[in-house]
């Protein structure tokens, strides 16, 4: 991505982390630490909260540059031990309490600029908004990124699961003329996915098939299988989509995953580590550990990106 895409995509994600800095001082995470180092069961037991939100926030807090980690244990750095820590002479807390306290009027801003109340959103805009979101984060980088490193040459068949707008198989059918692609998606998805096929003029090469990964089975003789930002984490269910992955595909096919990722001891990147307090997300060792653990070899990330917050692995079925 380019300086001018880079310039929206903080701007977007920095209200995320604006909110994270309200939250942990609001349940007092620093003047809790004060000059010690504390376990997250041990700060869970000192706040009051519960484990597995106020884990996401300390990683959060930690890719802020709030926090340190060193074998599991939470201490501040020299800015929050300097700014957020009460009764310091340069103490800052009370003013960001402010800003927490101010944040419905940014909330309802839009309401406030309106002559009239502003329209309710639908369910069906709101889905669409999110596909094609999908759509607008894939051309301003990823599937560049995706495209120019990993290679595809000599595939023909490529199933793209939870394809959302079919902007990965685009490009790569694009790029590589002998390859079709099939977008596997929930029907609403599909109708969106459908008319961005359409825009493209890739219907001849990209097509789609309604469907659910939790109750469908994929279909078969795949070399290629796509899992873009499918596997957020525990609670998507990655085991089974990557066994379902494995069977649908021939010998030699090769699996391509993008995600929000992690680093190994879980401090960073800053957007994967805002992403997991909202969705939740892997660390980079724990997702190759599951693809390893569901029968591929060669799994390895290929590329990265720390400011934009995207991770691509591949890796194969032997």
């Amino acid at each position: 991505m380019d300086e001018k895409s880079t310039a929206w995509h903080d701007f977007s994600w920095d209200y995320r982390a604006a909110r994270v800095l309200h939250i942990a001082n609001k349940i007092d995470v620093f003047t809790k630490l004060s000059n010690n180092e504390m376990t997250l069961e041990e700060l869970c037991k000192k706040l009051h909260t519960k484990h597995d939100m106020t884990e996401r926030l300390l990683i959060a807090c930690t890719a802020m540059g709030l926090l340190d980690k060193r074998e599991n244990r939470y201490r501040n750095t020299e800015l929050s031990k300097t700014y957020l820590v009460r009764g310091q002479k340069l103490y800052q807390g009370d003013i960001i309490a402010h800003s927490a306290t101010v944040w419905n009027f940014w909330n309802n801003l839009e309401d406030k600029i309106r002559l009239e109340s502003a329209p309710k959103v639908n369910e069906a805009d709101e889905h669409k908004d999110f596909i094609m979101g999908m759509h607008n984060i894939a051309v301003a980088g990823r599937a560049e990124a995706f495209i120019d490193n990993i290679d595809l040459a000599g595939r023909r068949k490529l199933l793209d699961v939870g394809g959302g707008p079919g902007t990965y198989s685009i490009a790569a059918c694009r790029r590589y003329p002998q390859l079709e692609a099939v977008v596997f998606d929930l029907p609403e998805t599909i109708a969106i996915a459908k008319e961005v096929i359409a825009e493209e003029g890739m219907q001849d090469r990209v097509s789609t098939r309604a469907g659910n990964w939790e109750t469908d089975a994929f279909s078969e003789d795949n070399d290629i299988v796509l899992l873009s930002n499918v596997l957020h984490g525990p609670g998507s269910k990655a085991e089974i989509k990557l066994k379902k992955v494995r069977d649908s595909m021939v010998n030699g096919g090769l699996l391509i995953i993008q995600d929000f990722l992690l680093n190994d001891e879980k401090t960073g990147p800053l957007v994967p580590a805002l992403f997991n307090v909202m969705v939740g997300t892997y660390s980079r060792c724990e997702l190759l550990s599951m693809v390893k653990e569901a029968g591929f070899v060669y799994a390895d990330i290929v590329v990265s990106s720390e400011e934009i917050g995207f991770t691509w692995i591949r890796a194969e079925k032997p």
